[in-house]
C-alpha cells in the first residue's frame, strides 16, 4: 500500500502531503521510501513541484534536520519530538539527545484574541477574576502564553492560558499520526519492533494529559504537598477559584534560571550546595513520592535566594509503583556488587516485554558491561553514563523501555548534567546511595514481605 492508499485512509490527504513533504525537504527520503510513502506518482509529483532536491548551503546533520523538520511541523510534532527524546532505548542517543534541544518556536497570539478565551473559560471577565493583568506575554510556547497579573488580594501571579485552537489542531494531527502507524505496523517490517501504534497511544495520553491544566494543578498541588516541610524546595500555589482546564493560575515566582552561575552571589547561594539540592529532590521524588519530575532541565528550576530552588513546567511528570522503584534499586545493586542474575531480572522489568528475545546473549552483554565498564563509570561519579550504557544494550536487543521507566532514567540524567552546570566534580553515585539502600532495606521489613 502506497501514498493514495494511505492517504485515502486517513482522510486527511493534504496534512499527510505537507508531512511527506517536510520529512523530504529535510533530508528523510530515504525514510520515506522505507515507509512506500514515495513510490510511483507521488514521488514523480514532489519532484516536479521540487519539493524533493538538494540541501542548499552547509550539509545539516541528521539531528539537526530531524530538529528542523518537527519544528517546522508544528506543535503536535515539536511534542513529539520532545517525548522521543526520553526514548534512547528506540531511537538511540545521539538522536534523542539531540531532541532535548527541540524548543517551541512559534510567534505569540496577540493578547486580542487570548482575552475572551481565558474569560470564556473562567466564566468572568479579566477584571472580576484580576486586579492587574499585564497583557505582554512573559512566556509563549506551542500549547500555552504565560502571562503576569495580580490578584485581589494582591498576590503577583502566572496566569499560563491555552492558545486558541490548539486542541482540535492536536487531535487532528493524532488521528494522522494513528494512522500511520498502523499502517507502517502492518506493512513495514523495520519498525514493527517499536510498536508505533502503542507509541502514538503514549504519546495522546500524555499530551492530552499536558492539554488538560485542571490535571496540571492537582500535580502541582501534590508536589507542593509532598515539600510542604523542606524550606530548600518551593513549590508554587495555585490558585482554583482563577483557574480552569484551559488556565492555570499560580504564585509568580521571583527566581533565575538555576545556571545563571553570575546571579548566584545576589542571591547568597552557592552552586555546589544547589547543585546536590536539585539531585537528593529528585532521588527523594523518585523513592518516597514515587511521582517526580520528568524533565528538571535549568528552565525548569530557578534559584530563588539562599540556596532554595523551585521547581516549574509540570507537563512532564513521572508516576512510579513500589515495584518500579524495587526494580531500580535492585538494578543498580546489581551494578554495585557485580550479581549479573540480580541486574538482568531488574533491568528486564524495566521493559515492555519482560523478556529478551535471546537471554543468554542479553545476560552475556549485561555480565560485560558489569565486568569491563558500570565500575568503572560509576566511580567516576557518571551515573547518566551507566545508565545510557544500559539503555544501548536495551536498544541493541531491540528491548523497548516502559514509558515511565524511560522518564525515570531522563529524569535522573537530566537532574546529573544540570548538577554538573552547576558543580563540575559533582558526584551523582553517593547522592544516590543512601536513597537505594533505604530502598532496599524496606524491602526486607516483615510488612513489605507479607505484602
Amino acid at each position: 500500500m502506497g501514498y493514495y492508499s494511505l492517504a485515502r485512509k486517513v482522510g486527511n490527504a493534504v496534512r499527510l502531503a505537507e508531512v511527506v513533504h517536510v520529512l523530504a525537504k529535510h533530508g528523510f527520503a530515504d525514510l520515506l521510501t522505507k515507509m512506500g510513502l514515495l513510490e510511483g506518482s507521488p514521488a514523480a509529483i514532489l519532484r516536479t513541484l521540487r519539493l524533493i532536491k538538494a540541501q542548499e548551503g552547509e550539509p545539516m546533520t541528521q539531528p539537526a534536520r530531524l530538529r528542523a523538520a518537527l519544528t517546522e511541523l508544528g506543535p503536535t510534532f515539536v511534542k513529539v519530538g520532545q517525548i522521543l527524546s526520553t526514548r534512547p532505548d528506540l531511537l538511540g542517543f545521539e538522536l534523542a539527545k539531540a531532541l532535548e534541544d527541540l524548543q517551541d518556536n512559534v510567534a505569540t497570539v496577540p493578547f486580542d484574541a487570548i482575552r475572551p478565551s481565558i474569560e470564556k473559560s473562567l466564566g468572568q471577565t479579566l477584571d472580576e477574576a484580576f486586579a492587574t493583568f499585564e497583557p505582554d506575554p512573559v512566556a509563549a510556547a506551542s500549547l500555552s502564553q504565560v502571562y503576569r497579573a495580580t490578584l485581589e488580594s494582591g498576590e503577583t501571579v502566572a496566569v499560563k492560558v491555552q492558545r486558541p485552537g490548539v486542541r482540535e489542531t492536536i487531535n487532528a494531527d493524532i488521528r494522522l499520526l494513528k494512522t500511520i502507524a498502523e499502517w507502517v505496523e502492518d506493512n513495514v517490517r523495520d519498525f514493527a519492533w517499536a510498536d508505533p501504534v502503542s507509541l502514538v497511544n503514549e504519546f495522546s495520553r500524555s499530551i492530552h494529559r499536558e492539554l488538560d491544566f485542571a490535571v496540571e494543578r492537582q500535580i502541582i498541588d501534590t508536589f507542593r504537598e509532598n515539600f510542604a516541610n523542606d524550606d530548600g524546595v518551593f513549590i508554587p500555589r495555585t490558585y482554583p477559584a482563577v483557574s480552569s482546564d484551559k488556565v492555570l493560575t499560580m504564585d509568580f515566582v521571583d527566581g533565575v534560571r538555576i545556571d545563571a552561575l553570575d546571579q548566584y552571589s545576589d542571591r547568597s547561594s552557592d552552586p555546589k550546595v544547589v547543585a546536590k539540592r536539585g539531585c537528593r529532590a529528585i532521588c527523594v521524588q523518585v523513592t518516597e513520592h514515587r511521582l517526580f519530575h520528568a524533565d528538571p532541565h535549568p528552565g525548569n528550576i530557578l534559584l530563588m535566594r539562599n540556596d532554595q530552588i523551585a521547581f516549574l513546567g509540570f507537563g512532564m511528570v513521572g508516576r512510579l509503583d513500589r515495584a518500579d522503584v524495587d526494580a531500580m534499586a535492585e538494578a543498580l545493586q546489581g551494578i554495585f556488587t557485580h550479581n549479573v542474575e540480580r541486574c538482568v531480572e531488574a533491568v528486564l522489568l524495566f521493559t515492555a516485554a519482560g523478556e529478551a528475545d535471546d537471554p543468554a546473549s542479553f545476560e552475556r552483554d549485561i555480565n560485560d558491561y558489569i565486568t569491563f565498564e558500570a565500575q568503572a563509570v560509576l566511580s567516576g561519579g557518571l551515573v547518566a553514563k551507566a545508565l545510557e550504557s544500559m539503555i544501548a544494550i536495551l536498544h541493541r536487543h531491540r528491548l523497548q523501555l516502559a514509558p515511565r521507566m524511560s522518564l525515570l532514567l531522563k529524569a535522573l540524567a537530566t537532574i546529573e548534567s544540570t548538577g554538573h552546570l552547576l558543580d563540575p566534580d559533582l558526584d551523582m553515585a553517593p547522592i544516590l546511595d543512601p536513597y537505594v539502600r533505604r530502598v532496599i532495606a524496606q524491602r526486607y521489613e516483615p510488612l513489605h514481605m507479607l505484602r
